[in-house]
């Protein structure tokens, strides 16, 4: 059994922060909206309006802010060209519609940051931190992985299909709109005006993308993988996926099992499950009870006292009368659960939800309402929710969603109001659903399997499930909290994972870190 890494201090000072773990918080699976790559920044929260959207480009050019990367070569190959501060980008052309490769095409950006030991290289890692909704791209440029793995491999980061520079979505009315008021499944007066509010969403991303929207789900993004392999003409890719990116990789692994050399899925997505599914709020209750803990243990916690508590007595305030904030929307109850699950993702930010939590109590939402607008951020929600609610079976009737929201209610009573928004938006979704199946029956190299005992957004279960159904393949346990364990700074896991991807040696069955 492996050593397990001894935990930081929850609740440290500056002084004492470790200023070398660059943490990423990943969007996890159905239910949660997406959260920032880079650490949190509390202060830079805030931002001016998004820019306008042009009509969808179905062609081989990128609306990117930055000058586009090259088109493809004549023979579809990718051609790279120097770009954001030395990496090297290019761009892939794809079909909307692979049952129609011949129709209208979509760009998809890509970037490399080449191996700096080119003669000792082993291959090419694609690599994607979550979402959907996450930049593949931006991980790469963030620079997060170990010397020993960018010595030997060409990094590629590639935005999915309706992300970043591969025409990123962004419909009219903000995802944000269902929680400026108060998601309470139970209450009928709440439910109707949620309801409402989702439906203002859902139309106004038809009414914009509703050509594009049916054709973002997760088995065209692996098809998308593939074509970016064949452009860097690589028989095999090595891949690495965090949170959603786990299901781009089983999705991939089942689609091309013979094009994968090693497959790392850190954060695990349990692609079997219905959408309306109360097992991640039921995990985010479990990390805010273990916050509860580490917060009553440090005298250094402004809400040691009762931090649940805490948490109760300032929704009770704010369904009351939402906390105005000066620059932007009210502190409601429903952007006060989301400001409460983006710190859950990782236990180096449960400090800020902490201090969020004594200034709202003491009548100041700022802070908590930056923790919302952050969650919101990160990467982008309105492809979150057009790659959700394809990838998963949903109810189509709103009474179904309320049953299922009431239900959560009781085990989940912090984080129900999430549940009630994802199973409306995807209740009457402007597009057919597209469920996803299991990995069985894989004929591929074997894979590493990351699961973190108390991760908040993809529950430790879901791993254990996945290395079951794959025989040969190994499950490496973090026992720890937050959401994704590799790159955090935990030696165990780092140097488990890196020798597989360099040598394809698993850790022993059942190692635990």
């Amino acid at each position: 059994m492996a050593q397990r890494h001894a935990e930081p201090d929850p609740f440290p000072t500056e002084q004492g922060r470790r200023g070398g773990n660059r943490r990423r918080r990943r969007r996890g699976a159905r239910g949660v909206l997406v959260v920032a790559v880079a650490a949190l920044a509390v202060a830079g929260c805030a931002r001016g309006p998004e820019p306008g959207v042009p009509p969808i480009p179905m062609s081989s050019t990128s609306p990117a802010a930055e000058a586009p990367p090259p088109p493809p070569g004549p023979d579809g190959g990718a051609r790279f060209a120097p770009c954001r501060g030395g990496l090297e980008c290019a761009s892939v052309a794809v079909p909307v519609d692979y049952a129609n490769p011949a129709g209208p095409t979509l760009p998809i950006a890509i970037a490399r940051r080449p191996a700096t030991n080119p003669a000792a290289k082993v291959g090419v890692l694609l690599v994607n931190p979550g979402g959907p909704g996450g930049s593949g791209i931006e991980i790469v440029q963030a620079g997060v992985l170990p010397p020993e793995i960018t010595d030997r491999f060409d990094v590629i980061g590639f935005d999915p299909r309706g992300v970043g520079d591969s025409f990123a979505l962004q419909c009219p009315v903000g995802p944000d709109t269902p929680y400026l008021g108060d998601p309470d499944p139970g209450d009928p007066a709440d439910e109707a005006a949620t309801n409402a509010a989702v439906d203002r969403y859902d139309a106004s991303c038809g009414q914009r993308y509703g050509d594009l929207l049916p054709h973002l789900g997760t088995r065209n993004v692996a098809r998308d993988m593939d074509r970016i392999r064949e452009a860097l003409g690589e028989e095999q890719i090595n891949y690495l996926g965090f949170s959603y990116g786990t299901s781009i990789g089983q999705t991939y692994a089942q689609l091309f099992p013979t094009r994968l050399r090693a497959t790392v899925l850190d954060g695990v997505v349990d692609v079997s499950r219905p959408g309306l599914d109360s097992a991640q709020a039921e995990s985010f209750e479990n990390s805010l009870r273990q916050f509860d803990a580490a917060c009553r243990a440090d005298a250094t916690c402004p809400v040691r006292a009762d931090p649940i508590g805490t948490l109760d007595r300032v929704r009770a305030r704010v369904t009351a009368a939402p906390l105005p904030v000066a620059g932007t929307t009210p502190l409601s109850a429903g952007l006060l659960e989301i400001g409460v699950v983006y710190p859950l993702y990782s236990k180096e930010s449960w400090p800020q939800l902490a201090q969020a939590l004594a200034a709202a109590d003491r009548g100041d939402g700022t802070t908590m309402r930056a923790l919302a607008t952050a969650y919101f951020r990160g990467s982008n929600s309105d492809t979150y929710n057009a790659v959700t609610c394809l990838d998963n079976a949903w109810p189509t009737e709103d009474a179904q969603v309320f049953d299922a929201a009431r239900a959560t209610e009781a085990r989940a009573p912090h984080f129900s109001g999430n549940v009630l928004v994802s199973g409306l938006t995807c209740a009457d979704w402007p597009a057919p659903q597209q469920p996803l199946t299991p990995l069985e029956g894989y004929t591929g190299p074997p894979m590493l399997i990351l699961g973190t005992t108390n991760d908040p957004a993809t529950p430790y279960q879901n791993s254990v499930a996945l290395a079951g159904r794959l025989p040969g393949s190994a499950l490496l346990t973090y026992r720890g909290d937050g959401h994704t364990v590799y790159t955090s700074g935990v030696p165990c896991v780092d140097d488990a994972v890196n020798r597989y991807l360099l040598d394809t040696t698993l850790p022993a069955p059942n190692t635990v870190c």
